[in-house]
């Protein structure tokens, strides 16, 4: 089995001081992060890995998230230059590499690829807003057949969580 989480990042500030990669989150966004982290800590979730988009508001969602888990950073989160501005076929070739020694791995990024990712994946997810997590749980063996692949569960959580 390999599990597929996506997470939009959180609310990030609309301040035309900051150019769009340097946008942090803001006060709504790291909360509704943290919420998120701590609903994920009550269900036992984890990680093997976790891949994260450059920008400031998805490197500090994946922090928020963590910390909220009672997780160690560590060598956990693998920052990707290719998820900021990326596309579908992009984060599939990305997933496709992921070592099938990693069972559960979370991707934190953007819209409107995550939609887009999401919607591949399952009809049934619809739009992605800020600080919302998908869990795509497939009945496969290696990360190359998930393109491919039906899950055989999908987990929402939107905020408020």
């Amino acid at each position: 089995m390999k599990n597929l989480s996506l997470l939009r990042h959180a609310t990030a500030v609309k301040d035309p001081r900051f150019v769009d990669f340097d946008r942090p989150l803001d006060p709504t966004g790291e909360l509704e992060v943290m919420r998120l982290g701590m609903a994920l800590r009550d269900l036992d979730a984890h990680f093997d890995q976790i891949f994260c988009s450059p920008a400031v508001r998805t490197v500090r969602t994946a922090a928020l998230l963590l910390q909220a888990m009672d997780h160690p950073t560590d060598g956990r989160v693998t920052v990707e230059r290719a998820m900021y501005t990326s596309s579908t076929m992009v984060l599939f070739r990305m997933i496709g590499r992921i070592p099938d020694d990693h069972d559960h791995v979370l991707l934190v990024g953007h819209n409107p690829e995550f939609t887009e990712l999401a919607n591949r994946l399952s009809i049934d997810v619809g739009e992605l807003d800020p600080c919302t997590y998908v869990r795509f749980e497939f009945d496969v063996d290696s990360w190359l057949s998930l393109e491919h692949a039906t899950p055989v569960n999908v987990a929402i959580l939107r905020p408020p969580h």
